[in-house]
């Protein structure tokens, strides 16, 4: 079993941020169904849905949702401790990975959409 990737440098909003980083948070959000990829695909660039699904996260496991996660802090480490495995849930309407935050049938871009 591979060894977990583990942050350099702190991801936010008003953080300068390591590209590296921020591909492998993206990659282990949207493996998780947290991260939906944008319509102009996925870059090593932070990007607001990257601090969406951040929060989304934090407020899901119970953690201060402010968007940001800093080398082993309670956010990485929540992120760590989860089976990516397989998708917690699958959307009903996209087909896509979920993680359940408004419905355990719709996700939560589909959710915002009206679709239920």
């Amino acid at each position: 079993m591979a060894t977990p990737y583990r942050l350099k440098k702190a991801i936010g909003s008003s953080y300068v941020v390591d590209p590296d980083d921020v591909w492998s948070l993206k990659s282990r959000l949207k493996t998780s169904g947290h991260y939906v990829v944008p319509g102009y695909g996925m870059t090593p660039y932070p990007d607001n849905e990257l601090f969406r699904s951040i929060a989304n996260f934090q407020r899901q496991t119970g953690l201060k949702a402010d968007g940001v996660i800093k080398p082993d802090g309670e956010t990485e480490r929540a992120l760590l401790a989860q089976d990516i495995s397989t998708p917690t849930f699958w959307c009903k309407i996209c087909g896509g990975p979920h993680a359940g935050i408004n419905s355990l049938e719709v996700c939560h871009w589909c959710w915002e959409k009206g679709y239920r």
